[in-house]
């Protein structure tokens, strides 16, 4: 197996809560009192890992500092089981009675405890906790966890891949416009590119350092074989996946990410955008009360 050519940091293995038959956790967002910070932490500078180029912020659970990686593409927010061991003053419930469902090998556990994220606190806050091993090794900094759409949906946040910025809130000096997008009915957004004439469906993942996309979608065909290193919650492994021609993928009305080499995958497989079509352009998400997983927004 060659060196690996591409990082991916999400599989998209993330489990959705289907039933919860133990009493005494409720997922909807409780009100939301002041969060305690006995400890000091930049929670508002996000960073960029070297490696896969996903982007890290510090946040406080429970007035302890995790550094946590800002993933579209999951639904909860996930900590590494290390990590949720050091916790102190967390409340573990009992997931002997739940349902899950999703494609990770592991059965996660739940505990809960205060969020600050940036400007967002969320009290008693549900937490997966799940061995994130595989994440982790593929970055050159070690996250604690995952947050996912449950909390990110809640607060403004900029991915400016034009200057390297990464922030909380909105930029001033972009000329916005809405990314082609729908809700999946999870929270998370599927992306609705076209490529040429065709369209181009793909879960919005910023977990995810590269693109794939279902090879009958990319009109301007395959490439060459490539090795690719995946990372997923269950494993990190070395595959063979053909690469796709460069082509220019329009994201939104006149904002285009031009030249990107997607990997191909079939009809089986969930394809996604990743950081790497995001390169030169402006990411933007902005809470909205009409719909599940706010506006996200584009910009070249």
């Amino acid at each position: 197996m060659p060196v690996a050519k591409y990082y991916h940091a999400g599989m998209k293995i993330f489990p959705i809560l289907a039933t919860m038959l133990a009493a005494g956790l409720a997922m909807a967002e409780p009100p939301v009192p002041a969060v305690q910070q006995p400890v000091q932490a930049d929670v508002m500078t996000m960073t960029q890992d070297a490696r896969c180029k996903q982007v890290v912020v510090t946040c406080l659970i429970n007035g302890q500092p995790m550094r946590m990686m800002l993933d579209t593409g999951a639904t909860h927010t996930v900590l590494h089981e290390e990590s949720a061991e050091s916790l102190k003053d967390a409340r573990w419930i009992d997931t002997s009675r739940m349902l899950f469902r999703g494609n990770s090998a592991q059965r996660p556990r739940l505990l809960v405890a205060n969020l600050l994220a940036g400007p967002a606190e969320s009290a008693e806050h549900p937490f997966m906790v799940m061995n994130l091993g595989a994440v982790r090794s593929m970055m050159v900094e070690k996250i604690d966890g995952i947050l996912g759409m449950d909390i990110l949906r809640a607060v403004p946040f900029t991915f400016d891949l034009r200057k390297n910025e990464f922030y909380w809130g909105i930029p001033q000096d972009a000329q916005l416009t809405p990314l082609y997008a729908e809700a999946d009915g999870t929270g998370r957004v599927i992306v609705q590119g076209k490529c040429g004439e065709q369209t181009v469906r793909m879960l919005l993942d910023t977990g995810s350092s590269v693109t794939r996309v279902v090879a009958s979608e990319w009109t301007p065909g395959e490439g060459a074989e490539v090795g690719a290193r995946m990372g997923n919650i269950d494993e990190s492994m070395g595959i063979r996946l053909m690469e796709g021609k460069p082509g220019d993928l329009e994201l939104g009305a006149g904002v285009v990410a031009m030249g990107i080499t997607p990997l191909l995958c079939d009809a089986r497989d969930v394809p996604m955008l990743g950081m790497d079509a995001l390169q030169g352009l402006v990411l933007v998400h902005v809470p909205s009360e009409e719909t599940p997983h706010g506006i996200f927004l584009i910009a070249q």
